[in-house]
């Protein structure tokens, strides 16, 4: 059992382990509250844990330990979790890492897997999704080890892989020759909603999608000659009804191991497949919404300006390469500081999203409408082949924000004039940054004349 002592330094409470050859984790913190907690969950599931409450103490412990897996915030006083992945790569110390952090900005998270993170838990943490990263990075690093030491028939290794399988809400599995299921664990009704005793016996690929199937002879085919790969399939769930779940699975081929796994049946003595099945759905959802919010703008779900620049500089380069035309148009909606200032922010915004809605729906599938900033939104025509095409969509525009937006539960209907420039590739640019420029400055144009119009840059 580990000891419980506190940091004469800092006087938080710390959970230590004795140094008997158990797997070893550290836990990087800056709130004592949720240190002392994310210490006392992974102590209750049989986890040896360390704690430090600051970046510098992180470093001094990695310097006097042999961690088997580092949790770190992103933020901590001394040196910054990113600073300490830094740290880590500079100085060779080995020792995986799981960034844990309120913070949802895609490009730290992104730095931070650049930077080695092994995976992402973000506050406030759900306790199963802590000990299924935990366990298994800590189930990985005592394989290889026990592999390159004492081997699995050793006594500690065999009551390890015992109590860490009880606990592990990843789901375990291993294959016989023919690759069907001869063992599970625990987690395989509660993951995929089926009994334990219907799937011993079934072949693997009756559990996954069968758009997945594809991906079976890579995952499997490198470890029949002893090599570990980890593949993303798409398993079955029957949670009333048939469904389907992301999942990362890790198979090894323990071709030295000497197994210590209850089979339903006497297995062979080398088992020829064992495997890890992570539900990664939700992880997977929630980079997805990530991604989502850097590139797009909160209020109306339209493209933001740094991808819709993006888009620009793809679909100049594409109609340099084919010799195509395309326009840059650049909206303003007159006079909405007083919407805002006679309705309230709140009406503001709702206009903004009925104007979003309602130039979307004049554009043509291939065309990208953005919302620039503020009351400005841009749109990127590709592929025209005149000038007059551009004039076309330009008018449609005007046109959709003709009539009053009503707002549900009043009886308020708003107008908002809008003025649209245009700037054409090649002739008046021929770059992302100018075409926008140039649009604009027509845009202009027609905002001095104070009408609802639109304008080509000359």
């Amino acid at each position: 059992t580990p000891s419980m002592s506190y940091c004469p330094t800092t006087g938080s409470r710390l959970y230590l382990t004795r140094c008997d050859g158990r797997t070893l984790t550290l836990i990087g913190d800056d709130e004592p509250r949720l240190l002392n907690s994310l210490c006392s969950i992974l102590r209750d599931k049989g986890f040896e844990v360390d704690g430090a409450e600051d970046g510098d103490a992180v470093c001094q412990r990695l310097r006097e330990n042999a961690y088997d897996l580092v949790l770190l915030d992103i933020r901590m006083p001394g040196k910054s979790g990113l600073e300490i992945m830094a740290w880590l790569k500079e100085t060779g110390v080995d020792a995986p890492v799981i960034i844990i952090s309120g913070r949802s900005d895609y490009r730290i998270v992104r730095q931070a897997f650049k930077l080695g993170a092994c995976d992402y838990l973000r506050k406030p943490y759900d306790v199963d999704e802590l000990i299924r990263a935990v366990g298994g990075k800590v189930l990985e690093r005592r394989q290889a080890r026990s592999q390159a030491t004492t081997g699995w028939s050793n006594s500690l290794t065999v009551e390890f892989f015992k109590h860490t399988l009880d606990h592990l809400p990843d789901l375990v599995f291993s294959l016989d020759d023919r690759k069907c299921i001869n063992y599970l664990n625990h987690h395989s009704e509660s993951l995929l909603g089926l009994p334990t005793e219907e799937l011993i016996g079934q072949p693997f690929s009756q559990l996954v999608h069968e758009g997945d199937i594809a991906k079976l002879p890579l995952l499997f085919g490198k470890n029949e000659v002893g090599e570990p790969v980890t593949q993303e399939i798409k398993l079955k769930t029957y949670h009333g009804g048939i469904g389907y779940l992301d999942c990362d699975i890790k198979v090894v081929s323990p071709r030295e191991a000497n197994t210590t796994l209850t089979y339903a049946k006497p297995p062979p003595a080398r088992p020829p497949f064992l495997g890890i099945v992570r539900d990664i759905t939700e992880h997977k959802r929630t980079l997805a919404l990530m991604e989502f919010h850097a590139s797009h703008d909160t209020l109306t779900g339209l493209p933001n300006r740094r991808l819709f620049m993006d888009r620009l500089t793809l679909a100049v380069s594409q109609a340099s390469r084919n010799g195509q035309k395309l326009a840059v148009l650049f909206i303003d909606l007159n006079d909405f500081k007083a919407v805002n200032d006679t309705y309230g922010h709140g009406v503001g915004d709702e206009l903004l999203q009925k104007v979003a809605a309602g130039l979307t729906h004049s554009l043509r599938e291939g065309d990208t409408l953005a919302r620039y900033g503020g009351d400005e939104f841009t749109v990127l025509l590709p592929s025209l082949d005149e000038k007059k095409d551009a004039a076309t969509v330009a008018r449609k525009l005007l046109n959709s924000l003709e009539t009053p937006f009503p707002f549900e539960g009043t009886d308020l209907r708003v107008s908002i004039g809008t003025s649209i420039g245009i700037a054409m590739y090649p002739v008046d640019g021929a770059g992302a940054e100018t075409l926008v420029e140039r649009a604009d400055m027509a845009m202009y144009a027609v905002k001095q004349r104070k009408k609802n119009d639109f304008y080509f840059y000359s």
